[in-house]
């Protein structure tokens, strides 16, 4: 298979999981495209790097530092026109929601910027433990135990308590693409955790 037939197999196959993974964090359809593309980009780029096996947690780490240094260059903006209205409005606060997804999101915004891209990698999409540990860069023995504790966090955020044995869904079925409900705990409809 020539460059040009495994790149335009990739973007079929990518390009989908790529505009979920970045809607999951946030962003607006528009931007969510633009990020898909510009991690393809990057992967047209590099395409000797990108695994011919599983492509999909380099893509996913591409994208995430991609994500990473938009967002350093949005605070960079923000910080200059905080300087420039010295003394504005302070920004205003998210109203607190009653449902369970905003309830888990809220939670979810709480955690530390790795647990939570870890849970998002894992339960949002879809990856294994040892996909995520290709995304952020170490073995997949730290990633687990790493997950363990993000999972525990985000229990007690929500109000579990973990040691009890009551679980927070955090898998998403690849078959149906909803998210598995374990020990009758409901499932955040929007994210699968």
């Amino acid at each position: 298979m020539d460059a040009y037939e495994r790149f335009r197999v990739l973007f079929q196959d990518a390009y989908p999981a790529l505009q979920r993974y970045a809607l999951y964090r946030g962003l607006t359809p528009q931007d969510a495209d633009d990020l898909a593309a510009g991690t393809l980009e990057i992967a047209w780029r590099r395409l000797s790097d990108v695994p011919a096996d599983d492509p999909l947690p380099w893509l996913y780490a591409v994208a995430r530092n991609v994500l990473r240094n938009q967002r350093r260059k949005e605070r960079r903006r923000a910080m200059v026109f905080r300087r420039l209205r010295a003394g504005g409005e302070p920004s205003d606060l998210v109203a607190s929601s009653v449902t369970e997804a905003a309830a888990l999101r809220k939670a979810l915004a709480e955690l530390n910027r790795d647990d939570r891209e870890l849970l998002t990698l894992v339960a949002w999409d879809g990856l294994s433990p040892a996909q995520a540990a290709v995304v952020i860069g170490c073995s997949a023995t730290a990633v687990r135990t790493r997950l363990h504790r993000a999972r525990n966090r985000l229990a007690a955020r929500l109000g579990f308590d973990p040691r009890s044995g009551s679980g927070i869904p955090l898998q998403r079925s690849r078959r149906s693409g909803q998210a598995q409900v374990r020990d009758g705990n409901p499932a955040d409809e929007g994210g699968g955790m």
